[in-house]
């Protein structure tokens, strides 16, 4: 049972990875992604094509970059490893050719101290590989993680790789033991060249849901597309752009890719993996450029809603091989009997139940209570599950012979009680998404007020009044959903925490969308005036000054807020009630002891840097105790904008349960402590709520 991690509601799901999009093919979530599509994605994208935003970089080689992990031991000496390294770069380097350029980063050397580190290899050193799965910035580069140990009398090697083009993570960990210390090297340049996958960006084809356009990266450097041929299957990730500057990146010696003095970074982007949705190569262009099969489960293969700006994909590691298809209900348990259920796959097309084909069929064993495939599959396997009316299509990669987990419920009751906690989860995350889009657009009319321009103050009042009308749309359409599952309540006692949270939110939604009216009456009278040339520059500066510092302390950034009386007062210095309005504000932002300013640093500046659910776990108490402090002196506008920062942490909280596979007991106890993470940040960030008003 997958779980929202804000509020603690049970919503039922299977397998890693497949978390709040199993409701996709339930009314409810058509309904809501309908929605989403015209009104909350108008918040975070512009209009067009979203794939036209994204760079496909033909420009920008490879940077392959092999960290190098081993277990200390007398066989993995200073020699070894140095030889070690040799091979595999040239084994690597030779095969990447002018596309790219190949790294090795041994963290046993003492040239790479820990604080030299990216932290990629820190969360490496600390999780595992795991921890590629977490969500991060892009990079642009290849991260191929090389484990060697020593035991037993051999050399046991595994791999995985981290690719920060797209944000996708080699989905298996390869692994193979060898005997011979000669052998060794060879050995691992194979295992890591396997899924080295090579990555694009993914553009529509006009007048086609079926087929796309994929521009290799990399392509204007050399014979890119000898990477890759017809059959390949390719992951997709949807990226979105951040209002954080891109991640710094270091050198092969350590040092930090730092901008030029004065240089804006560019902004930073962010992905998430696009889960039952595939691409085949069925031709290779000689320009560098690929068309592509798509297959999926959704009716939108790529939406652009939620911000996303554009999807890049990554090539896998597939493998010709008979499937096993093991069928996960809602509880996280296998199904152990057949009950009518029919399974059919093929590599080519989803079966078509209506013409039965007997290669197609996947026959039932009881004794491994798996669904096993009468023929060899190659590179996918699109599979349908059926059981009366209830109807599911998947499309897989192959990766291995290892059985497949898919989820499906074949209780008719189960069912349709996990169905509507899948709405009511939909419903959820479509609050969150407006939440999370209204923050953005406060920040965007602030960072549009900042430029101090004609242009920027009219760009401002636009975004501003889009904003409005999106998240008002959002307001009524999900109170009218919340009413509609209030009214099925009955079905799921246990959605009623969930149930609670969405009204909460969507009361903040509306509260804050209040405010954001006030500011376009208080920008568009700024507009107005500085289109009348009768009035003086001074006054309408005046004007856009006064609409900035209100927005400015609506989501408590004093400092800002401080800084634009500053020039408020320069402007105007006549006027005493602006030194009163300056003074009384500094008075309130004002640290009154160490522990105040301890306090307020945490908010700020190390409880956004939380990454993992372990992390959230572990600063529970303290951030309980920082909010005390702060509620101590009256503090309002140090938690005002935490209640901003609580908009990302939600969502990121929700990104990482997502990741989970409700099947794995390690994934069940992280999913009970993500449960009671947010059950406890849910009940805080209403009572700060109410504390700021």
């Amino acid at each position: 049972m997958r779980t929202d991690p804000w509020c603690g509601n049970v919503a039922a799901v299977s397998a890693r990875g497949y978390a709040a999009r199993l409701w996709d093919s339930c009314g409810e979530r058509r309904m809501i992604r309908r929605f989403l599509l015209i009104a909350v994605g108008g918040l975070l994208t512009s209009p067009g094509p979203a794939q036209a935003q994204l760079d496909p970089e033909t420009k920008q080689p490879y940077l392959w970059r092999i960290v190098l992990v081993t277990k200390p031991h007398p066989h993995i000496s200073d020699d070894f490893r140095n030889r070690l390294k040799r091979d595999i770069f040239a084994a690597l380097q030779t095969g990447l050719g002018p596309l790219g350029t190949v790294e090795l980063i041994d963290l046993a050397d003492p040239a790479w101290p820990r604080d030299k580190w990216d932290p990629l290899w820190q969360q490496f050193d600390d999780k595992g590989f795991a921890a590629l799965d977490l969500p991060r910035d892009l990079t642009g580069s290849k991260t191929h993680f090389l484990r060697v140990e020593y035991r037993d009398g051999q050399f046991h090697l595994e791999a995985r790789q981290y690719d920060g083009f797209t944000g996708l993570s080699s989905p298996l960990v390869r692994s193979q033991s060898v005997y011979a210390p000669e052998q060794v090297g060879r050995v691992a340049g194979i295992l890591l060249d396997r899924d080295f996958g090579i990555v694009g960006t993914v553009e529509p084809l006009a007048g086609s849901k079926e087929l796309v356009k994929v521009i290799l990266r990399a392509a204007d450097l050399g014979p890119v597309q000898q990477g890759v041929k017809i059959g390949d299957v390719l992951a997709l990730a949807g990226v979105r752009k951040t209002n954080r500057p891109a991640p710094v990146e270091r050198t092969a010696t350590g040092k930090l890719k730092l901008p030029p003095p004065g240089a804006t970074p560019p902004p930073a982007l962010s992905s998430t993996p696009r889960d039952f949705t595939y691409l085949r190569v069925i031709d290779v262009v000689p320009d560098g450029t690929l068309r592509c099969a798509v297959f999926t489960r959704y009716e939108n293969a790529l939406p652009t809603t939620g911000g996303i700006v554009g999807y890049r994909c990554m090539k896998l590691g597939t493998v010709k091989a008979p499937v096993a298809i093991r069928l996960i209900r809602g509880d996280g348990t296998a199904n152990r009997t057949a009950l009518n259920i029919e399974v059919r796959a093929n590599d080519t097309a989803f079966p078509n139940l209506a013409t039965p084909n007997p290669r197609e069929v996947c026959k039932f064993n009881p004794t491994t209570a798996q669904f096993h495939s009468e023929r060899p599959l190659a590179g996918i396997a699109c599979i349908t599950v059926a059981q009366g009316r209830q109807v599911k299509q998947f499309p897989v990669p192959i990766l291995s012979d290892q059985p497949i987990s898919l989820p499906f419920d074949d209780n008719p009751a189960t069912a349709d009680r996990a169905e509507y906690e899948r709405a009511v989860y939909a419903a959820a995350a479509a609050t969150a998404d407006a939440r999370l889009s209204q923050t953005v657009c406060f920040e965007t009319v602030t960072r549009l007020l900042n430029k101090q321009t004609k242009a920027g103050n009219k760009e401002a009042l636009e975004h501003a009044q889009r904003g409005y009308e999106t998240a008002d749309a959002a307001y009524k359409f999900l109170s009218d959903e919340l009413a509609r599952l209030k009214e099925q309540s009955e079905k799921s006692p246990t959605a009623a925490p969930l149930l609670e949270r969405i009204e909460q939110s969507l009361a903040t939604l509306q509260q804050y969308n209040r405010q954001l009216e006030e500011h376009i009456r208080k920008i568009k009278k700024v507009v107005e005036r500085e289109n009348n040339p009768a009035l003086a520059a001074k006054e309408v500066q005046a004007e856009e000054l006064n609409a900035r510092i209100a927005i400015l302390l609506s989501h408590g950034e004093a400092e800002q807020a401080l800084a634009a009386y500053d020039q408020l007062i320069l402007l105007l210095p006549e006027n005493p009630e602006l030194k009163e309005r300056r003074d009384k504000l500094a008075a309130e932002w004002k640290v009154q002891d160490a522990a105040h300013q301890q306090a307020r640093d945490y908010l700020l500046k190390i409880w956004p840097t939380v990454a993992t659910i372990a992390d959230f776990k572990d600063n529970l108490d303290r951030i309980r105790a920082a909010v005390d402090t702060c509620k101590a002196k009256g503090d309002k506008l140090t938690l005002r904008k935490l209640l901003t920062i609580f908009v990302a942490s939600r969502t990121k909280l929700q990104d990482l349960a997502a990741a989970l596979d409700g099947t794995q007991e390690a994934d069940r106890k992280l999913i009970l402590d993500a449960t009671e993470v947010g059950k406890r940040m849910a009940a805080l960030e209403k009572e700060i709520t109410e504390f700021v008003k």
